[in-house]
């Protein structure tokens, strides 16, 4: 299985994530060493709080692709672009501005929460997202207060057109510790699409995958496991639609 990594902060000096072109070829080090070869870039994108402008963060990843070309360290790492949005009031307008990373140019859109958001005001950001054609994977679905425990809200969401990501090492605890029985429950009962580290550094929140795979292949099997971590998202990159 060549793992495929939907979410990290791994662009250098666009956001809380790699500091450096340095720390940033330290992660993808990691990320290859743990088996990853396709990765979507995805700094924050907070509406009036970023510290790029589009054309910038464009630049900037071509710099990094170079810099990994010309490093001949990593020959068959393919990497993408994209944002982390988190949902605001006027997110769709600079979307539909093209003021946004969609995921690799397509109509999906990572989107995250505050993590005390109501539940109703994340209906209506489906609602809104989804009326405006794009496609929303919800990040770090385990996260959110207002769905934590309740699988008819999470059901409830998946029919009204989302996708839900998961950060891998939730399903040991990880940046929520207490909240692992859900992360668990939510992976075996199938709702999960996507797998991603949201990597930030290559220490406390570092591009590691594989201590955590083996659960994940005991309990959902082979072929699940190889969904989660790869094989939706080649689906989705190619900016086709995921029933």
């Amino acid at each position: 299985m060549q793992l495929f990594d939907i979410h990290c902060h791994i662009l250098p000096g666009v956001d809380d994530g790699s500091r450096d072109m340095e720390s940033t070829m330290d992660m993808l080090g990691t990320a290859y060493d743990e088996g990853t070869r396709e990765i979507i870039l995805t700094p924050h994108y907070m509406l009036g709080r970023n510290s790029y402008k589009f054309d910038a963060l464009d630049e900037k990843f071509e710099n990094l692709k170079k810099e990994v070309e010309a490093s001949g360290k990593f020959p068959d790492l393919k990497l993408y672009l994209g944002n982390e949005i988190l949902y605001e009031e006027g997110i769709v307008t600079r979307l539909r501005e093209g003021r946004i990373h969609t995921m690799n140019n397509t109509r999906y859109i990572l989107v995250e929460y505050n993590i005390r958001t109501s539940y109703k005001e994340i209906l209506h950001s489906i609602d809104e997202m989804t009326q405006a054609r794009y496609w929303p994977i919800i990040a770090h679905v385990e996260r959110y207060l207002a769905l934590e425990g309740k699988l008819d809200r999470i059901e409830e969401i998946i029919d009204k057109g989302c996708l839900l990501q998961m950060n891998i090492s939730s399903v040991d605890g990880g940046f929520l510790n207490e909240n692992k029985r859900w992360c668990r429950k939510l992976i075996t009962k199938g709702y999960i699409t996507f797998l991603g580290t949201d990597a930030h550094n290559n220490d406390s929140r570092a591009p590691y995958t594989q201590e955590y795979i083996a659960w994940i292949r005991k309990k959902c099997g082979e072929e699940e496991a190889r969904w989660m971590l790869e094989d939706a998202a080649k689906i989705m990159i190619k900016g086709q639609y995921i029933d």
